[in-house]
């Protein structure tokens, strides 16, 4: 490593440790040499620290993939090297940026910045269809070119270096000693809570580092051990609880019981108080059912930031508190704990990630919004565009992360529509094309055999409604749609819907289509843009904890036909799937119904088209049982007097999993099976004996 770069390093460290500050050294040029180089800087530095990329290259530092990085949340780092010659991943980079601490340094490892986004970046493999120049990753290098050389951070190339004298800090910042004034004033809220007689939840806002998990822990080890309270704590991933974990006491840890939200809805454990933690990273009918159940609840938030949307968990959820708990209180965390306020790098990657995207302001007028598509490349041109759109797009959806910011500019099979007021948008449509398969890939889908990216409304309607014909078709499915709070109920999404239709008909789309996670209110909205119900999934969506709800509006004669052929089977099939919806709220359910065909069924008791082919791709392929109860029904009935001599232990499994309905527990615990697995595969190897040898798949 040169001198000066050393020197340069030594000094932007006793800065940074003195201001409690981070910084990114960007070192931008070919890969062995921009590895040698980050590998010199870490050995200067020492320490712990972790390296993001090639494990290779680690040369003694923790070690992981981009898609591993935010496993590190709850760490403290004082270096992170992320190498882009491996890959850059957005969300993970969002991620690991928040474990360095104050003080600490990101070196950042980049191709030549004038080449960067022309790739290769391996990254860009999970996306389904990719080719340069990547539009993400030319903003990422427009941008560092410009901050990379402003103090504290640092941007060295082969050429030259970039590394303008550290800022002097005009005192020593210390890390707080105990809890903040914003924790405190959060762990006595909910301390206040257990003791009122009419509960009323609270809600803690922060952006990242600001200990919110913290204040949780803090109150919960007070609470078991000051009242003997019960305590429950509950998120969308276990391994985001370190920090609550660190500030339990050890005596204290009995006390509090850790569940999933979706197994405390199944079965409420006796707690006193309910914590969650990244609530935002929960959809919104979950929270409503756990704080229906436990009003005596805290819930913690991010406001910006990979780990969810505070914003659409402020536009949603506080409508319910405000409705149902009008006591609700607030409080707000604003003290950054990790590293100290104004801190350069976490503006950085606001900017870099559009982590602090916010609705763009707007407020309610008599004018008419114009309608246009939007390109991407306007979007890369446009800094301010880009923003109020993922603003938008972050308002409407609780997962919208800096993966979607990638593939909302590098997608080729993405669409954009935006309605405009004064040249600011107030809505925006985000579609993908989907489908279009070959045969033989459409074959194989069908079956089970592939599962082709992006191609979700191809796949599900191919795989789980049975069709391989499905896959054939070309699909525009809306992935996102918003409309900015002040401008709704004035038909905005309806229009950009209708602007959508047209555009994409020209394209050639058979069906525009959309999924979601099935509730009353979005069901009524889809169907009076005139979209029909063509599936709902028979398990709930880990990410909405709502069962997924399929809906498609015909462009074509080949659309209207595969629409109705889906509709029907899905009617004939409902019967048979009750099991999986016991659990559905009565008003979705009586709303499902309600848009359900009457189905026709047929008549005498020959097997259809559509039921040989899922029997064939239940027995040849990886169909699931729920869906394919009623054709192994009626080829039960077809088969009663065919002689087949089973042992007793098949007869009774067949007996209770496929005429009776019973679920995998169910049979397991009837030791009727081993487990889920072994259970469909004999499932499989009875059904086989059961089918005419002359069955066809049909196509």
């Amino acid at each position: 490593m040169e001198a000066v770069l050393s020197d340069w390093v030594t000094r932007a460290r006793s800065s940074l440790a003195r201001s409690r500050h981070r910084a990114v050294l960007v070192i931008a040029g070919p890969r062995d040499w921009g590895r040698e180089q980050a590998a010199a800087v870490a050995g200067a530095i020492g320490g712990e620290g972790l390296w993001v990329g090639d494990e290779t290259q680690a040369l003694g530092l923790f070690q992981c993939s981009g898609s591993e990085a935010r496993q590190w949340l709850g760490r403290d780092l004082e270096l992170i090297v992320w190498d882009s010659h491996s890959g850059t991943h957005p969300s993970g980079l969002g991620a690991v940026s928040g474990a360095l601490v104050g003080g600490g340094l990101l070196v950042w490892v980049v191709p030549p910045l004038d080449e960067w986004a022309q790739g290769p970046d391996p990254d860009y493999d999970r996306l389904r269809h990719h080719q340069p120049p990547y539009r993400f990753l030319a903003r990422l290098a427009r941008i560092l070119e410009t901050e990379a050389v402003q103090p504290p951070h640092g941007l060295i190339t082969p050429e030259a270096q970039y590394l303008s004298p550290p800022l002097t800090p005009t005192k020593t910042v210390e890390r707080p000693a105990g809890p903040t004034s914003d924790q405190q004033s959060a762990v006595d809220a909910i301390l206040a809570l257990a003791r009122e007689t009419v509960p009323a939840p609270r809600v803690l806002r922060a952006d990242r580092g600001r200990g919110k998990s913290a204040a949780l822990g803090m109150a919960a080890s007070r609470l078991v051990r000051e009242s003997g309270c019960r305590v429950g704590i509950t998120a969308a991933r276990p391994s985001a609880l370190g920090s609550f974990w660190d500030f339990i006491a050890p005596e204290s840890r009995d006390g509090v019981h850790f569940g999933a939200p979706d197994e405390l809805l199944r079965n409420p454990p006796e707690l006193d108080l309910l914590l969650v933690d990244e609530a935002a990273t929960l959809p919104v009918p979950m929270l409503s059912a756990l704080v229906a159940h436990w009003p005596r609840m805290a819930l913690a938030t991010t406001v910006h930031g990979y780990e969810g949307t505070g914003r659409g968990f402020d536009l949603r959820f506080r409508a319910i508190l405000d409705r149902d708990h009008p006591g609700w209180q607030q409080i707000e965390l604003t003290t950054p704990i990790r590293w100290a306020p104004d801190d350069p790098l976490e503006a950085l990657m606001n900017r870099l990630l559009c982590l602090d995207a916010d609705l763009p302001e707007s407020n309610a007028s008599e004018q008419r919004p114009v309608y246009e598509p939007v390109s991407q490349d306007q979007l890369l041109a446009d800094e301010g565009l880009l923003s109020d759109l993922m603003g938008l797009l972050v308002s409407a959806h609780y997962q919208t992360s800096p993966d979607d910011l990638r593939q909302l500019l590098d997608d080729p099979d993405t669409e954009l529509h935006a309605a405009l007021v004064d040249g600011r948008p107030v809505g925006v449509a985000w579609v993908l094309h989907e489908g279009g398969l070959e045969e033989a890939l459409a074959r194989a889908v069908w079956l089970g055999q592939r599962r082709p990216r992006g191609h979700l409304m191809a796949q599900s309607l191919a795989f789980q409604g049975g069709d391989p014909e499905a896959a054939r078709l070309r699909y525009s499915r809306v992935t996102r749609i918003a409309v900015h709070a002040a401008w709704r109920r004035r038909g905005i999404g309806l229009e950009l819907l209708a602007r959508v239709e047209r555009a994409v008909l020209e394209g050639g789309a058979d069906l525009l289509g959309v999924s979601f996670g099935a509730t009353p209110d979005l069901l009524d909205f889809w169907t009076a843009a005139g979209f029909r119900l063509l599936r709902l999934g028979t398990r709930r969506d880990a990410a909405s904890g709502s069962h997924a709800a399929m809906l498609g509006k015909p462009l074509t004669t080949k659309g209207e036909t595969l629409c109705e052929a889906q509709r029907q089977r899905f009617a004939q099939h409902w019967p048979w799937l009750q099991s999986s919806f016991q659990r559905l709220e009565p008003e979705l359910l009586s709303r499902l119904q309600t848009l359900l065909p009457e189905p026709h069924d047929p008549e005498g008791s020959a097997l259809t088209d559509a039921d040989r082919r899922e029997l064939y791709a239940f027995v040849h392929g990886f169909r699931e049982l729920e869906p394919t109860r009623l054709p192994l029904n009626r080829l039960d009935a077809l088969t009663q007097d065919a002689g087949l001599r089973w042992p007793q232990a098949d007869r009774q499994l067949w007996q209770r999993a496929v005429i009776d309905g019973a679920g995998w527990e169910t049979l397991r615990r009837e030791a009727l099976i081993d487990g889920r697995r072994q259970g469909l595969k004999r499932l499989r190897e009875l059904a086989l004996q059961c089918l005419p040898e002359t069955l066809s798949p049909g196509l």
